[in-house]
This record gives structure tokens, C-alpha cells and sequence, in this order.
């Protein structure tokens, strides 16, 4: 891409990203869906503006790494353990009904191949976090009994969603299934998750230590896209997407991430905070990158406007929507409470975008079926927090826990 067309196409892209992305949240509806939205504006989809193009696609994965870091730093082990059974049975029925419900339909409906239609499965099993928590900080119900067990079941989420990813991205590599390396990589991407955090922690200390006394040049944002680029990279040796090392260094940072190692390693907090006030500004800058590219990569003349063709993605997204309320099923006694968490275990968001994005560029999905997959994201990502809305002022008052 020539300089003056990639500076011009950076351009629009951070405007127009911006710029819808701002319009949507002052309607009360994710941002997210907005950022996509200018994509289409700008792709081949209305205006041919800004086209696909390998160089966008790397300032798009730099995007994710960020988006995954910052869901890193809002990652809660302890929210894990306050809620218990609960969130982890609202988390694999959050998990399993997807996967088995799309991925079944997916296999009569839309695709010959048993992979892509696990794939596509898969891709709809992560919860957005970032999504549930506004709404739920808005209503301030975020550090309820049930805001712990919503919060703790999307975590176990994206926890999940990111092994997934790892296993299918490996299977998509090698072009077979082979149990004993599909074994070996879980425990490797188990293994990193485990050690990253602490190590990542640790090299904080180093930094922290090493640091100029009168220093003003913006020596925390430089050390924490260090350490985001070193652990992408350690990830990817490890055999898994090179978003995990974000994610990990986001742990690292989490004043509410422990481990046993971490035990040891308190999070010094005046310099991570720091540096996560820092790396916000990087994180709003590269983040809508990706999905406004997500965008700009859909071609939307691939939908079937068929009556069937729409019945068929309308019946999709219900049953998207409704396997993730079967999941509140399992949070409480109280069908108000059921309803509420169901309803924020709906939105997808960042991971399912990520899934999309990804299996477009390993060619597990054609453009076509990304582009249903992404449509059928945008609806759960509008639909969730509307229910979640109309669900929380059913709720009786609960206090915070």
C-alpha cells in the first residue's frame, strides 16, 4: 500500500470510526456496532473508500492484542471465587448450548464442512464483558451477588473462548485433529496463562526498578506496549494466537488478578495504574481499527435476500440470543435473577468478532458465511443490552455484596 493512500485510509478509518462509534453510544447502543457500521460506509460494501488490504489487516491485529489487553486489566479472579458454582454453571451451559445449538444448525444450514460448522459454533460461545459491564455499572449492579456471577461466568467465557480459539486456529494450521497435540496445546496455552501474569508482574518490578527518577517522557505506555508485544510473541510460540500475551499482560496489571505465584508479587499499584491510564489511549486509538476493518471486510451483496435466506439468518439469531438466556437458568432460584444474567451472557462483542475475523483469514469461513457471522454478532450486540436494560428494572434492589 502506498504511503499516501495508507495515511489517508488511516485516516478516515479513525474519523469515521469515531464518529459513528460516538453517535451510537449517545443513543444508549454499543459502540462497537457503530464502529462497524463506518466499515461498511467506508468498504466496498456502499463507498469504496478504503478497501481490504494486508497492512490495515496488521494495524487491525495490533487492535485486538490492545482490545485483549484491556479485558485483561478488568479481569477478576476474585469475582471468580465470589460467585462460586454458580458462575461456572452459567458459564459451561453459556459455553455448550451455543457451540451445540449454531454448530448443529450451522451443519444443515449453511455449510457441507463439520469444522467450519464448529468453527461458527465456537465463534458464538464468548460473552463480552465490556458490553454487560456498562450496562450494569449504569444501573449499578455491578458489584452485586448477581453482577459477580455475570462478571465471573464472562471471564470463564473468554477464558474458554480464547482456549478454543487457540485449538481451532492450531487444528486450521496443521489440517488435521490429532487428540494427543490438541491435548498438548490446551495444557501449553494452560501452562502459559498460568505463568504469563507472574512473569509479566515480575518484569514490572524490573521496569519499576530501573526507572529514571525525573523521567517524563512516557516511560510507562512504552514499557507496557513492550511488554504487549513480547508476550504476543511469546503466546505465538507457544502455539497460540498472539492475542493471549495481551490479555496476559492485562492480567499482570489487574489490581484483582491473584494466583499462587502472584502471592508473592504484589501488584505495585501506583505503577501499574499508571501504566493502564497510559495504555488507554493506545487501547481507544487501535481498538475501533478492528472493527471498523471488520467492516470494511464484509461485503454484504454475499447475504441471501431470499425470504429463506433471511428467515434463516432471523432464526439463527434467536437462537443465539436464547441459548445464552437458557444459561441464566442456572444462576438462582429467582426467575427475575435467571432473566438477568441470561440476558447479559446474550452480546458477543469483541471475542465473537475476533473468531469472525480470524477464520476469514485462515479460510475456515468464506466470505459469505463471515459476513453472516458477523451480522448475526451485531444483532446479540444490540439485542443483550436492551434485554439486560428491561431485566435489571425488574430486578428487586439487591445490595452490593
Amino acid at each position: 500500500m502506498a504511503a499516501d493512500q495508507f495515511i489517508l485510509s488511516l485516516c478516515l478509518i479513525l474519523f469515521f470510526g469515531k464518529l459513528f462509534g460516538s453517535l451510537f453510544k449517545y443513543f444508549g447502543l454499543p459502540a462497537v456496532v457503530g464502529e462497524i457500521l463506518a466499515g461498511l460506509v467506508l468498504g466496498p460494501t456502499l463507498f469504496n473508500l478504503v478497501l481490504p488490504h494486508p497492512t490495515l489487516a496488521v494495524l487491525a491485529e495490533l487492535g485486538v492484542i490492545l482490545l485483549l489487553f484491556s479485558i485483561g486489566c478488568e479481569t477478576s479472579i476474585k469475582r471468580l471465587h465470589q460467585a462460586g458454582g454458580r458462575a461456572a454453571k452459567v458459564a459451561v451451559a453459556g459455553i455448550l448450548a451455543p457451540a451445540i445449538v449454531i454448530g448443529l444448525s450451522s451443519a444443515l444450514y449453511l455449510t457441507d464442512s463439520l469444522f467450519t460448522a464448529v468453527y461458527l459454533g465456537c465463534a458464538l460461545t464468548a460473552t463480552s464483558i465490556g458490553i454487560s459491564l456498562r450496562v450494569l455499572n449504569q444501573a449499578k449492579q455491578a458489584q452485586t451477588s448477581v453482577g459477580n456471577i455475570i462478571l465471573g461466568a464472562a471471564v470463564i467465557d473468554d477464558i474458554a473462548g480464547v482456549i478454543l480459539l487457540s485449538v481451532l486456529f492450531n487444528f486450521a494450521s496443521h489440517g488435521a485433529l490429532d487428540i494427543t497435540s490438541t491435548l498438548l496445546l490446551i495444557a501449553k496455552v494452560g501452562l502459559f496463562l498460568f505463568i504469563a501474569p507472574p512473569l509479566a508482574r515480575a518484569l514490572l518490578y524490573l521496569a519499576r526498578a530501573i526507572k529514571p527518577v525525573a523521567d517524563k517522557s512516557g516511560y510507562e505506555v512504552i514499557i507496557a506496549m513492550v511488554l504487549i508485544c513480547f508476550f504476543a510473541w511469546l503466546a505465538h510460540a507457544f502455539g497460540a494466537p498472539a492475542l493471549l500475551g495481551g490479555f496476559a499482560v492485562g492480567m499482570a496489571l489487574s489490581r484483582q488478578f491473584v494466583s499462587p505465584i502472584n502471592h508473592y508479587l504484589v501488584n505495585p499499584f501506583n505503577f501499574t495504574h499508571k501504566m493502564e491510564q497510559s495504555t488507554k489511549a493506545l487501547v481507544d486509538v487501535f481498538a475501533p481499527i478492528f472493527f471498523v476493518y471488520v467492516g470494511i471486510s464484509l461485503d454484504l451483496s454475499q447475504l441471501d435476500y431470499s425470504l429463506g435466506g433471511i428467515l434463516l439468518l432471523v432464526w439463527l439469531s434467536i437462537l443465539a440470543i436464547f441459548s445464552k438466556l437458557i444459561a441464566g437458568w442456572f444462576a438462582a432460584k429467582a426467575w427475575r435473577t435467571k432473566v438477568v444474567v441470561g440476558s447479559a451472557m446474550v452480546p458477543r462483542g469483541e471475542v465473537g468478532l475476533v473468531f469472525a475475523e480470524l477464520g476469514l483469514q485462515m479460510n475456515i469461513i468464506d466470505s459469505k458465511l463471515f459476513t453472516e457471522l458477523v451480522v448475526i454478532i451485531a444483532i446479540t450486540t444490540l439485542i443483550g443490552p436492551m434485554l439486560l436494560k428491561w431485566s435489571l428494572k425488574r430486578l428487586p434492589h439487591t445490595q452490593p455484596s
